[in-house]
């Protein structure tokens, strides 16, 4: 059954952090610390969402990862692709490589569960993710399929958002300490 790899995984939470930090600039290192995870694989899976056009990478100390475009028009497809091929089965999405096709019954299914799958990945976007949540799939309340707004989901959010106000503290303290510290040296 279709699995998001960990590379996949890796780069939907570094897309999330680009895109949700404020100045629009990150990084690798930043994304990797934030989201604990190893930075020589985060940089991998960085360099192959710069080669596949979702993140612009720039050197120098005004340097770090971008989005390419707008997070409005990056989908959860469109990641998930430059890292792996969204299959539930082969013959879905390489019709010709299956020989029993024409034969099976399961095939049908499979390609509506594929298109399926597809259409949700396709209609959600990076800025829905950011923004906190996925687009609630039309007739989903009918259903009885609530997005949720828990005061945990709250409360992670503001615990983040409190740590990128201190970081952006001890940023500016350590450039006041450095300052100060060069004029007494000389």
């Amino acid at each position: 059954m279709f699995q998001l790899t960990r590379k996949a995984d890796y780069a939907i939470r570094l897309m999330l952090e680009v895109a949700s930090e404020p100045t629009g600039r990150m990084s690798t290192a930043e994304a990797a610390a934030r989201q604990d995870i190893p930075y020589p694989f985060l940089r991998k899976v960085a360099q192959t969402l710069v080669a596949e056009g979702l993140l612009s990478a720039e050197r120098g100390a005004r340097g770090g990862l971008s989005l390419s475009r707008a997070a409005g028009r990056i989908s959860m497809l469109d990641i998930l692709n430059a890292t792996e091929r969204v299959a539930l089965n082969d013959c879905t999405v390489i019709p010709a490589s299956c020989e029993r096709r024409g034969s099976c019954p399961a095939y049908p299914v499979w390609a509506r569960a594929q298109h399926a799958v597809e259409q949700v990945l396709a209609g959600t976007s990076l800025a829905d993710l950011a923004a906190g949540g996925a687009r609630q799939h039309p007739g989903a309340e009918e259903r009885g399929v609530r997005r949720s707004h828990s005061k945990g989901t709250r409360r992670k959010v503001q615990t983040v958002q409190t740590a990128r106000r201190q970081q952006a503290g001890d940023r500016a303290r350590l450039a006041v300490g450095h300052s100060s510290r060069d004029r007494r040296s000389t």
